[in-house]
């Protein structure tokens, strides 16, 4: 493998679902500083940063060990702002310093159970298939083929395939297709491409498969509860 890799870890300090998310403590430490300790910890990530426009965060991630060199911009750190932007700036403030990078991941602090390993191996994935990006990916708990919608009479319909749950036989789930979804852990991207166009996700995207323990984004408070009961079972 052969780049210089930039793993930025976006931590704002507002949020709506949770207050303060990530600060929130899992596992005996906040969900920021086992992302720096994750990227910290990988061997294939060449710098890191942490993006964050809160002082009480960039105070906790430097205790950690993360790297913290400037602020966030406040156009960067409302509930409508980009990742993608964030991570462009991360890049161009690098820029600015003669610092280039060939590849550019993005880790969200709120996977707290992701491993070094994960990150390593993602990135490594993204070299091993000649992609242009890669995004971690989980299994659905539930097949989404099952989705149903509710109509303005309050009535259900399949959101999907009629044949599957408005059938004389309703399928087995393990005779559904295997469908996975991103899961928020680690998403990289070629830097020239992200130049290009502005996403990590590409025509030419591949998928490193995290399992489900692994896989918690801490996004709402039941989120937050099964991160915390998970992480206490695990103790």
């Amino acid at each position: 493998m052969t780049g210089r890799v930039l793993a930025v870890i976006p931590a704002r300090g507002g949020s709506r679902r949770v207050p303060r998310k990530n600060l929130q403590d899992v596992a005996g430490k906040p969900l920021v500083a086992h992302a720096v300790e994750q990227v910290g910890e990988a061997s294939v990530v060449d710098e890191a940063v942490v993006s964050t426009d809160d002082p009480e965060i960039r105070s906790v991630a430097r205790k950690y060990g993360g790297n913290v060199p400037f602020e966030r911009p406040a156009r960067l750190a409302t509930d409508t702002a980009a990742s993608v932007d964030v991570v462009a700036h991360a890049l161009d403030w690098f820029a600015a310093r003669d610092e280039t990078f060939d590849v550019v991941a993005m880790v969200q602090a709120t996977v707290p159970f992701r491993t070094p390993a994960d990150v390593d191996g993602a990135i490594r994935a993204l070299y091993e298939a000649d992609a242009d990006s890669v995004v971690t990916v989980s299994e659905f708990g539930a097949p989404p083929l099952w989705s149903v919608a509710v109509d303005d009479d309050d009535l259900l319909y399949p959101q999907f395939q009629p044949d599957v749950l408005w059938a004389d036989e309703v399928p087995r789930s393990q005779d559904l297709p295997r469908l996975l979804h991103p899961n928020g852990a680690v998403l990289a991207v070629r830097t020239a491409v992200f130049a290009e166009q502005r996403s990590f996700y590409t025509e030419r995207t591949t998928g490193y498969e995290m399992p489900p323990s692994r896989s918690i984004d801490v996004d709402n408070e039941f989120d937050l509860d099964l991160a915390r009961a998970l992480a206490a079972y695990r103790e």
